[in-house]
This record gives C-alpha cells, sequence and structure tokens, in this order.
C-alpha cells in the first residue's frame, strides 16, 4: 500500500455500549441496588432504633460493596447469578442430553439447549429450488440461511473497499426498513483440514487430453502445496417474526412466505459478497451434524446419506455442559461473546486476525439487531439525555470527568445527532467458538482465540455457565438471540 492510500484510508469507530442513567459509572440496576443498601438501615433505625444496625450494618455494607463491584467488565451479581442457575441446572440434570435413540417418534424435543423448540421446514421456491427453514414454534419466528462466497479485500485497492463497507452498512440499515425482520447474523466458519485435498480433487477433474505443460505446472502447484489447509464457509441468517410484518400473518405457510419475501429483498453484491445459494433442509442438517460432530465431514460415506437425514438426526447423541467447555460428540468446545468493541478508530481489516486460520475449529457469528427509526430515536435520546445527567450528577459533586466519560458522552450525542440526521441503528454482538478434539487441547486453544481477539482490538468474555447456549448462538442457522433465551 502506497503512502498516499494509508492517507485516504478511511477509519471506523463511534461504537459504544448502551448505558443506562446511574450515578458515576454506575448503571440503573446497581445505583437502585446501593440506594437501597443505604436506604433499608436508615429506615429501620428511624423505625426500630441503633440496636438494629448490628446485624443489618454489616448485611447492608456487603450489599453495597456488591453493588459497585465488577469483574471484567461484569457486575459481579450478574456472575454469581449466572453460576447459582448454571449449579441449579447441573442439579436438576438439565446440563447433560442424551439422545433417545429408542424414544417412539414423534419426539417433543428432538435437540437439545435452545435449540428443543425448533423444526425444519422445506419449500419449494419458483427459479429457487428447495429452500430449508428453521421453525421457532415457541416464538413463530422463522429463519432462512444463504450461503455466501465472500470475494476478499486483499487484492482490492481502497476505494473498493470502502464502497463494499458502505454497502455493508446500507444493507444493515434497509433492515430496520423491514418490520418483520428482527435479527441478522453472519457466521464465518473455519475448518483446518489436510493437505490431501487439493490433489483429490484435481485428480477427479484432470482432462486425459490436456498439454503435458499443463500437468506439469498443476503437478508442481500441488507438490508446492502447504500440508495443511483451511476450508472456510460463509452464511447469512435472516430471523423474521412473520406476525410483524405488513399484512396479519395466522398460518405457517403464510409466515414462510413472509420469510422468503424478506429473504429476497437482500442484495449483497455490492458489499463484496457473491451469494451462493439459500440453504436446503439438507444443508441445514450437514452444518448442524457437523458442527456438534466435525468428524463427518471426514468420514465419505456420511455425505451419500446426507438426503436421508432428519432434524432429530442432526443432534447430538450426548452432549454435557461444564462451567467453562461444551463436551459433544467426543470433542470439546469454548465460546465467547463480545465485551467490548474497539475504543479507538479501526481499518476494514480489524477482523482479519479473528477471521484468519488457526490450528483449531473456530467459529466467529455476528449479530445484528436492527432497530426501527422510532425505537432508535427514542433509544439514542434516552442515552443522550443519560449522559447528560451523568454529567450534571459530577459538576453537583465537584468530579473531574475521566477521558472515557468524555468520550462515551460524544459518542452518544454524535450518535443522536446522525440519527436525527437519517442514519440507521444496529446492535450487534460477535459469538466465538474453538472446537477441539482433546480436553488437554482447549487452553492452547483459548490462547489462540484471546490472541487473535486482541490484535482484533476486541474484548471477549468467556461464557460460563452458557456454553451450550453460546454455542449454539454463534452456530447461527438456529437464529437464536440470546436475550430472547
Amino acid at each position: 500500500m502506497t503512502a498516499q492510500q494509508q492517507v485516504q484510508q478511511r477509519l471506523y469507530g463511534g461504537w459504544r455500549r448502551a448505558r443506562s442513567l446511574g450515578l458515576g459509572s454506575l448503571d440503573g440496576r446497581q445505583t437502585l441496588v446501593l440506594v437501597l443498601a443505604i436506604v433499608i438501615p436508615i429506615a429501620a433505625v428511624w423505625a426500630s432504633g441503633p440496636g438494629v444496625l448490628l446485624w443489618l450494618g454489616p448485611v447492608a455494607a456487603v450489599v453495597a460493596a456488591a453493588a459497585v463491584t465488577t469483574r471484567d467488565g461484569v457486575w459481579v451479581l450478574d456472575l454469581l447469578l449466572a453460576r447459582a442457575r448454571f449449579e441449579t441446572s447441573k442439579l436438576m440434570g438439565q446440563t447433560v442430553y442424551r439422545g433417545h435413540m429408542w424414544a417412539p417418534y414423534p419426539r417433543r424435543y428432538d435437540l437439545p439447549g435452545p435449540m428443543a423448540s425448533t423444526q425444519l421446514i422445506e419449500t419449494d421456491v419458483p427459479g429457487r429450488g428447495p429452500v430449508g427453514l428453521v421453525w421457532h414454534q415457541r416464538s413463530g419466528r422463522l429463519s432462512a440461511t444463504y450461503l455466501l462466497s465472500p470475494t476478499g479485500v486483499l487484492l482490492a485497492d481502497t476505494a473498493t473497499v470502502q464502497y463494499q463497507v458502505a454497502s455493508w452498512g446500507q444493507v444493515l440499515a434497509g433492515l430496520a426498513d423491514d418490520t418483520a425482520i428482527q435479527h441478522a447474523g453472519v457466521t464465518i466458519e473455519l475448518m483446518p483440514t489436510s493437505g490431501h485435498e487439493l490433489a483429490e480433487h484435481t485428480e477427479t477433474r484432470r482432462d486425459p487430453g490436456a498439454p503435458d505443460l499443463v500437468r506439469d505446472v498443476m503437478d508442481q502447484v500441488i507438490e508446492d502445496a502447504p500440508e495443511a489447509t483451511t476450508r472456510v464457509y460463509a452464511r447469512l441468517t435472516l430471523t423474521v417474526d412473520p406476525s410483524r410484518g405488513v399484512t396479519t400473518v395466522r398460518r405457517l405457510d403464510e409466515g414462510v412466505a413472509e420469510t422468503l419475501r424478506s429473504l429476497g429483498g437482500l442484495a449483497l453484491t455490492a458489499a463484496g459478497v457473491d451469494v451462493l445459494r439459500p440453504t436446503t433442509a439438507t444443508d441445514l442438517v450437514r452444518i448442524v451434524r457437523s458442527a456438534y460432530d466435525p468428524h463427518t465431514l471426514e468420514d465419505t460415506e456420511v455425505p451419500a446419506t446426507w438426503d436421508a437425514l432428519t432434524w432429530a438426526d442432526a443432534g447430538p447423541v450426548a452432549a454435557e455442559e461444564h462451567l467453562d467447555y461444551y463436551a459433544h460428540e467426543g470433542v470439546y468446545s469454548m465460546s465467547w461473546c463480545l465485551l467490548e468493541a474497539p475504543r479507538q478508530h479501526v481499518s476494514h481489516e480489524v477482523l482479519s486476525p479473528l477471521c484468519s486460520p488457526g490450528r483449531y475449529r473456530r467459529r466467529v457469528h455476528l449479530l445484528y439487531r436492527t432497530l426501527s427509526r422510532d425505537e432508535a430515536g427514542r433509544l439514542l435520546e434516552r442515552e443522550a439525555n443519560s449522559a447528560a445527567a451523568r454529567e450534571v450528577y459530577r459538576q453537583r459533586t465537584g468530579r473531574d470527568p475521566s477521558a472515557r466519560d468524555r468520550a462515551d458522552a460524544d459518542r452518544a450525542h454524535r450518535a443522536a445527532a446522525e440519527e436525527a440526521q437519517g442514519a440507521g441503528l444496529v446492535e450487534f454482538s460477535i459469538f466465538v467458538t474453538v472446537t477441539v478434539d482433546r480436553l488437554d487441547q482447549l487452553p492452547e486453544a483459548r490462547r489462540e482465540v484471546e490472541q487473535a481477539a486482541a490484535q482484533s482490538r476486541l474484548k471477549l468474555r468467556l461464557c460460563r455457565g452458557g456454553q451450550a447456549a453460546a454455542w449454539q448462538t454463534a452456530l447461527g442457522v438456529a437464529g437464536i438471540y440470546p436475550a430472547d433465551i
């Protein structure tokens, strides 16, 4: 890249976490707990006398300390509550799944965890062929998936890359105009493989009548190819709530039609993505089954039977959730969620380290929730008012704002101003899953992922006590949204 291109390269930033109104750096919940820890002892002394402080004072002090304590950016009470829920579920046997191979059909629950209430639907679309949809029976939502082929930006010039990024922003902004779309997810899956696949791929496609020079060139390419390669899969999933569409939807077939209408309105070519095709029911079964058991992709006999498998067959025979990892079908996975986006402005290739091949199987899922124009305006106005209230509180208490406080307030007011001028608002998160063959490989795989996240300027948090839900969220095709679980 030339010096002129470096000067013209556009940077991106301005992300911020939503913050409710609270005292100082505390959010609304922390402030409420702190105020109650102070007010309740005062009211008790007024009603019963000072003697009540002998037992109520220490309790209030512990509650007040817990209200202002965080660990890795997360409120400590949230961590304790998550741990308590996990231990309770473990005692009740809800963290262990065993496939009921001899259970009579139809089964009520085919897959474990949040995917238990999903069913697979396949329909034929004129001009497209069969399309598979995942139906969330509890919420009534439908999820449809595109198989993608990203063109890449390594050889693209700066102007092309900036145009593609802007086009992707327009795609996300356009999702807000469709009231039926609840959220969207982009999944990048990296699967390390042996270097023999290139030789096997070219061997079946050789032309016996090809010139000797062509055969010699191909032989040299195969010989010089690295011993280990990586297969990269990309897909986009849209989750649609048919009941919130333009027309009133009461039947499942009408919901399917509404979902396909939303899916057909996407234009991704300008964003640097080639759309291969919508997923079929067989594709979805293969994606879920190979995620639970990655070795099925290496078995040459399994692909011939994909068409015969059902949604129930896509799930695991055995799976068990632990505090820090998820064991399924003889392999082990560990999942993270986004804690903090980059504070500084970054270039378009900021996620390249996280989405680059590593030694272990990795899945990166970017989850987007598009907000309607009215909802975005109300949210940003509330955020700007909260920032102004915190500034007034600091002035009255004589505290000087920190650099982070000033930067956060500036981003809140800038976002509100941009939305008032017509910009869209998107809530997003990132989920990362790594899968290994042996349990003793997890520490090394964890270091690999966390190092890649640090290079991408991201701060991730290990999903302790929620590994199964985070794993299924990162899978993407089921359209799981953590806030709805």
